[in-house]
């Protein structure tokens, strides 16, 4: 009675799974944890047990590894939730989930295992090992927000890192609260409007929620950035501008900081390079001299000769232009920017753009007199005379952002939606999201992975960084482009006729990439059957507001109301798991796995299977099933005698070996015979 009195008590624990983290859909409401800034699940819905954190269905090949028992070593069935005993090599309980001292998180929570128990907890701060001499079962290391502990030693509510109590009983010593909590003799919760703060109320925030940014120890949205402040959007403050004497200012999306816009007794001054600074009205060039900006008329304003943006005429400059003068009336150009050439007489330059994306040409603007490309191209000489892209398919590097030519093409930067890696020559670019803007490059939001024909994961958009645009098609789009799609904040939520809801996307079923996962949509939104390949499967009782199909090899799963359905870790095809009556999880069925790998009797996991005539491995190097015409004796797949079977249980080489044997003995001594008979005869 002890387990089950400890497994209600651990089932009590924990806080609310990220939205958007690996446990959303298959973890209990309010059920995980943060374990080291890794989150786990305590409580899996029924059917699933938390195996290293991560929900595993009853029955797959790591509840099995890992020993995972009910309370009093009861057998696992549909309603298990966590696990009571750990008997696996080197697990241990923990939380209500079995884990393995080896690898993951485990190994960051307990250094030595025995017996299903951790024996030495890690050196941490936001854990502690039980002063108790006799610990209960999967209670050695408790973390410090644990406010059960082993229901007489405990952490503190909401605590992210203390030190242990003095003896048991006793409560740990918290040092620093979770965030969103401050710290007055417990973790009291922070204002609403604040993510982090320093004490109570609006006015002591720290950091800001999404969206918002800190202004003063308070949160304001980005028009309440005021003064010489503007809305930065990597520290989400009201940053300040850092320039003198200015009292105005926004956010520049090309520099990547502040732009002046309004100074104290002096004027705006715009800079070849598009940063701003405060200048005195009498040393901006004017009065007909010649400089790279020019006085505005009414002496408000220095600006960039190549500035054609107002409305005013005589306050216009010219694209393209680097120097010029104004004397009362409209500027004029005396030289042009690299990347133009002066196609006029001089006086004044008319600049005009250099062809085939020259950076740099000369008179005429010819490519033939071009002397260097802009960024992202290289000038290729042999021949006639061009200027190629980076990634250009025949001559560049796939991905590649800028490069240098000298002789040798080299990579120096990737395009957003490829990762770089360093290489003896440059930079190489791998491809990690099919959005050429990487979805905005919001981390995490190209995510949506798709498995093509030929089984490769290709990522496509689940969020876009821009809360205009919507993942349509696996790619971010303007609202134009949505069509009767609903969507909003950067994803969709439901979907329209011929298209199905995937990842935070809107597919068209008769079209790639979407075609690759789904054939057919019977109801407006919702796949009603999975692409011909059997790499994904369609989800029960999905609505166009649910996701209605998902990969056979993606074990996070999707949520149907309180029903949840995975599929199988590293499984390439699969069969749709049966619609759930009630709360739970159902797992897909694998019939077919990654190389080197064959699904076990029940489809829930794929394992290494190299037992010889094995049709299906329990766990790795287990077999559970043989082959036709063999049976399972000892570990071993040996005939029956039938099918052409091989009962000895040698392998087919030590056999074939054996019969050629055989028939040179049998063969020497027919030989031997007629010698004998024959020849003896005649003497």
């Amino acid at each position: 009675m002890l387990l089950v009195a400890l497994y209600f008590v651990i089932s009590t624990l924990a806080v609310d799974c990220q939205p958007d983290g690996d446990h959303a859909t298959t973890c209990q409401v309010g059920k995980c944890e943060l374990v080291d800034d890794t989150e786990i699940c305590t409580e899996c819905k029924a059917g699933g047990v938390p195996i290293d954190g991560f929900c595993r269905p009853v029955g797959s090949p790591q509840v099995i590894t890992a020993g995972c028992t009910g309370p009093e070593d009861a057998p696992l069935d549909k309603a298990t939730t966590t696990c009571g005993r750990c008997s696996g090599a080197d697990h241990f309980l923990f939380m209500g989930g079995c884990y393995n001292q080896k690898v993951g998180v485990g190994s960051v929570i307990c250094t030595a295992a025995a017996g299903g128990e951790c024996t030495a907890c890690a050196t941490a701060n936001w854990l502690f090992e039980n002063p108790s001499g006799t610990p209960g079962p999967g209670t050695k290391c408790i973390l410090c927000s644990d406010i059960k502990g082993d229901g007489t030693t405990k952490g503190v509510e909401n605590c992210a890192e203390c030190t242990k109590p003095a003896g048991s009983p006793g409560v740990a010593i918290c040092s620093k609260c979770e965030v969103g909590y401050y710290k007055d003799g417990t973790c009291k919760k922070c204002d609403a409007t604040c993510l982090t703060c320093s004490g109570s109320g609006n006015t002591a925030c720290e950091t800001c929620p999404e969206g918002k940014y800190l202004k003063v120890n308070q949160f304001v949205q980005s028009t309440g950035c005021d003064g010489n402040t503007y809305p930065d959007p990597e520290t989400r403050t009201c940053k300040a501008s850092g320039i003198a004497d200015c009292t105005t200012c926004e956010y520049n999306p090309v520099t990547k900081g502040p732009r002046c816009i309004a100074c104290s007794g002096k004027i705006v001054k715009e800079e070849a390079d598009g940063t701003t600074k405060c200048i005195d009205a009498g040393t901006c060039t004017q009065n007909g001299a010649t400089g790279e900006n020019f006085l505005s008329d009414g002496d408000t304003e220095c600006i960039l000769c190549s500035n054609d943006s107002s409305k005013t005429d005589n306050n216009k400059g010219s694209v393209g232009c680097r120097t010029c003068n104004k004397n009362g009336a409209k500027p004029e150009c005396k030289t042009c920017l690299d990347g133009y050439y002066d196609s006029g007489n001089g006086n004044p330059a008319v600049c005009v753009a250099c062809a085939g994306d020259c950076g740099k040409c000369g008179p005429g603007g010819a490519i033939d007199t071009c002397e260097k490309c802009k960024s992202g191209f290289f000038l290729k000489s042999e021949g006639t005379k061009k200027c190629v892209r980076c990634d250009d398919p025949a001559d560049g590097i796939t991905g590649c952002a800028t490069c240098t030519f000298s002789g040798l093409l080299t990579c120096d930067t990737c395009k957003p939606n490829y990762t770089s890696k360093t290489t003896s020559r440059g930079v190489a670019c791998e491809k990690a999201c099919e959005d050429e803007t990487a979805c905005g490059g919001t981390a995490g939001a190209c995510d949506a992975g798709i498995v093509d024909p030929s089984g490769k994961t290709l990522n496509y958009c689940s969020l876009c960084g821009d809360p205009a645009t919507f993942p349509i098609d696996g790619k971010c789009v303007e609202s134009s482009k949505k069509g009767a799609n609903t969507c909003d904040q950067g994803a969709c939520t439901q979907c329209t006729q011929g298209y199905f809801l995937y990842m935070g996307g809107c597919y068209r079923y008769d079209a790639a990439p979407g075609s690759h996962a789904c054939s057919a949509s019977a109801a407006p939104g919702v796949c009603s059957a999975p692409s011909p390949n059997n790499q994904f499967f369609v989800v029960p009782g999905a609505a166009n507001n649910q996701q209605s199909v998902l990969a056979c090899g993606n074990p996070l799963g999707t949520a149907v109301g309180d029903r949840t359905y995975v599929g199988v870790e590293g499984c390439s095809q699969c069969t749709a798991p049966a619609q759930l009556e009630a709360s739970g999880m159902a797992s897909a069925t694998c019939t077919a796995c990654g190389e080197g790998r064959k699904p076990n009797k029940s489809g829930t996991g794929c394992v290494a299977c190299s037992v010889e005539n094995c049709r299906h491995c329990r766990v790795d190097g287990v077999c559970e099933e043989c082959s036709s015409g063999f049976s399972l004796e000892g570990g071993k797949c040996i005939s029956t005698g039938t099918s052409g079977g091989n009962r000895s249980g040698l392998s087919t080489g030590a056999i074939a070996g054996i019969a050629v044997a055989v028939v040179v003995v049998v063969g020497g001594l027919v030989g031997f015979l007629c010698w004998w008979f024959i020849c003896r005869g005649k003497a």
